[in-house]
């Protein structure tokens, strides 16, 4: 089950609300190694890619920045701050909840206007976004030309610990 977006950060439960914030810090620190902090706080070490399979001994720092168009993960930091001042939604799933950034990556606009566009572009790496290009004008209106765009994604837990992030492709 999808709820609404949520643009009021305060509904949070504390702990995801903790993990957010100190995703925040580090992209305000403009240091991708200010992110090994919240990444450490997961039980499990977060997927960075839909599909990815971690090589043992991988350094997800490395891994953030290789997915970098800079090659040094400020592209990186700047989609996560983009990406978490977006409004949210809670997806449930049985028992599991988890509070899903951006909600449009879920719940996309119907019919997006200049502005709401704007936005989600700032949630698309570089590298996608020349995809887009290459395929040509139709494919930047995701609705009718069911274009896939990859948004940055990050989903956390409801206790606050099973953040991953991912590209994810809607």
């Amino acid at each position: 089950m999808l709820g609404e977006p949520i643009s009021d950060a305060s509904a949070l439960p504390r702990a995801v609300a903790a993990i957010r914030q100190k995703i925040l810090q580090a992209c305000a620190t403009r240091d991708i190694e200010a992110l090994r902090i919240p990444i450490d706080w997961n039980e499990v070490r977060p997927l960075f890619e839909r599909g990815a399979k971690r090589t043992p001994g991988e350094d997800p720092i490395e891994r953030l920045k290789a997915l970098s168009f800079d090659g040094k993960g400020q592209e990186i930091l700047a989609l996560l701050r983009n990406v978490l001042r977006q409004a949210f939604v809670v997806e449930t799933r049985g028992k599991a909840q988890m509070y899903v950034w951006p909600a449009f990556a879920l719940k996309p606009p119907a019919d997006p206007s200049p502005e709401e566009r704007q936005i989600m572009l700032a949630c698309v790496r570089f590298a996608d976004l020349g995809a887009i290009r290459r395929r040509g004008p139709a494919a930047a209106d995701a609705r009718r030309h069911r274009a896939r765009w990859r948004l940055a994604l990050l989903l956390v837990g409801r206790p606050g610990v099973n953040a991953r992030a991912q590209a994810f492709a809607y």
